[in-house]
């Protein structure tokens, strides 16, 4: 019975958020109210206050379920554990991308009506920081970034604003089946790893560390 009642509330929860976006698409608004949406959909009030406090809440879910999707997906791979660092972040947007595709026409809306803080992203911020704090701790136990002091625990910071850049191309890409958001990731995803790996600066500064060591303290 318990697993039949939870089949129940996760069924109208996607028919909440099935009908929200149909709304939305179709009036290019949010609606008035729940009340009036409600009845449009065939549902109390009462039902939806159940699942969501109110239709920002309700965008933030979908944004969140996104990004839960893509990353549950990507782990749950066989390959996943083999993946290097750079792998994990690519495989990250791309995965990303496939999810969004699916409902493209919602997410731009969204994107352009959450402009310009992204109200609607903070679940979806949380998730996909998460997620990108255990692929750097990775990468720094496997060498392929660099630990840097007060730098690296910010990595996780540059991921985000890689995913700010990403959506706001892919929202704008008219490119047959968003060819140049693949290259996008791909390109920004390669430099930002870059600039966390190690460069010659860091070489410089090891070898400016050995000189003062072995010259200026023998003084």
């Amino acid at each position: 019975m318990a697993t039949k009642t939870r089949k129940e509330t996760i069924d109208l929860s996607r028919k909440i958020i099935d009908a929200y976006m149909d709304y939305v698409l179709t009036e290019n608004k949010q609606p008035v109210s729940v009340y009036a949406f409600a009845k449009r959909a065939g549902l109390s009030e009462k039902e939806f206050y159940a699942h969501f406090a109110s239709f920002n809440d309700l965008d933030c879910a979908i944004w969140d379920r996104a990004a839960e999707q893509a990353i549950s997906t990507l782990a749950g791979s066989k390959e996943y554990e083999s993946y290097s660092t750079r792998e994990r972040v690519l495989g990250l947007f791309y995965t990303l991308q496939e999810v969004l595709n699916n409902h493209r026409s919602f997410y731009v809306y969204s994107l352009r009506a959450g402009r310009p803080l992204f109200r609607n992203l903070k679940s979806f911020r949380r998730r996909i920081e998460d997620f990108s704090k255990m692929v750097i701790q990775h990468g720094l136990a496997e060498k392929e970034l660099e630990e840097r002091k007060f730098i690296s625990d910010r990595y996780h910071d540059a991921i985000w604003a890689n995913t700010l850049f990403i959506l706001n191309f892919w929202s704008n890409d008219d490119s047959p089946a968003f060819e140049k958001t693949d290259a996008a990731i791909e390109k920004s995803v390669n430099l930002m790893l870059e600039l966390m790996g190690r460069s010659p600066l860091d070489s410089m500064v090891d070898l400016g560390k050995f000189l003062f060591q072995n010259t200026f303290n023998k003084k």
